[in-house]
Parts: C-alpha cells; structure tokens; sequence
C-alpha cells in the first residue's frame, strides 16, 4: 500500500485550513441511512493538507438509533453522499454490521495505513481487485461523489 508521511491526515477543526467558499461544511450534520434511521453526525473532516483532499468524515455514532455502540468511526468520504436539500448526509449502501466492525476512532490518534486498510477492506468486496498504487485514487475516496452539485467543481479543503 502506498500511503506515505505526505498523506498524513489532519482534523480541519482545529487546522489552519477552512472550507472553500460556496461549499457546505458538514460538520454537526445529521447521517442517516436510506431509510432516514439516524447513525449519528458529522464530527469532522479528515484530511490531507499536503493535497488539500478531504479523505474520511469523523462521525460520531452517539444517539444512533440502529442499536451500533456510541464511538467514532471514520468512512472514506465517497462512501457517503450529501442529501439533495436537506443538511443530512446519506450513508447509502452501508450497513450497521459494516458500521460495527469499524475500527475506533480518537481525536489525535494518527491514523496509519494500517487502519486505512482496514477501513477499505470494509467497503470493498474480498473479490475487487484495487491496485494499491494509488490508495487514493478509489471510488471511496471520491470527494465529487460526496458533494454531487452542492458543491463547486474543485472540492478541496
């Protein structure tokens, strides 16, 4: 796997970086299933500053109503979508099993590619065959994916 010192991953609480203008910032935003069952809400943002590419949503599991311990978790950010109006953000094809095996998240923990993995390996199926030369470079880290028209077409930090 490819995931060097400068794909590092920083909180954006707490950066020197801010939200580009005209996009949404999604912290404190409800998550929900398709079915509208709250999961939790937005924490933060992961990110990498040397790309300025958000990589995973903080998400705090608390007040959940799917039975899922109350922890955080991080989802690779094309895992999710944004809500067509409302500032809900949709977990679309994830499962609370899914959910549940995801390892804990703590603020200042650095997160090595070793969870990272881990977390893919929860999203991709044993048989798809993703080269790691570009860990990134997957759907599920697929920003224009999770922002969809809500958000101007350069989605960095």
């Amino acid at each position: 796997m490819s995931i060097t010192a400068t794909n590092r991953l920083e909180e954006l609480s707490g950066s020197k970086f801010e939200i580009v203008d005209g996009q949404p910032d999604v912290r404190h935003w409800e998550v929900e299933d398709l079915q509208g069952n709250k999961l939790g809400k937005v924490d933060d943002l992961l990110f990498n500053p040397a790309s300025r590419r958000v990589r995973y949503l903080v998400i705090n599991l608390k007040g959940n109503r799917v039975g899922l311990t109350d922890r955080k978790v991080l989802f690779p950010i094309g895992v999710a979508i944004l809500h067509e109006k409302d500032d809900t953000v949709l977990l679309p094809e994830v499962t609370p099993v899914q959910i549940s095996i995801l390892p804990f998240y703590e603020k200042g923990v650095i997160v090595t590619p070793e969870t990272e993995q881990d977390i893919r390996n929860v999203f991709v199926s044993p048989d798809s065959h993703i080269a790691d030369s570009d860990f990134y470079g997957h759907d599920q880290f697929n920003q224009e994916k999770f922002y969809g028209t809500r958000a101007p077409r350069d989605n960095r930090v």
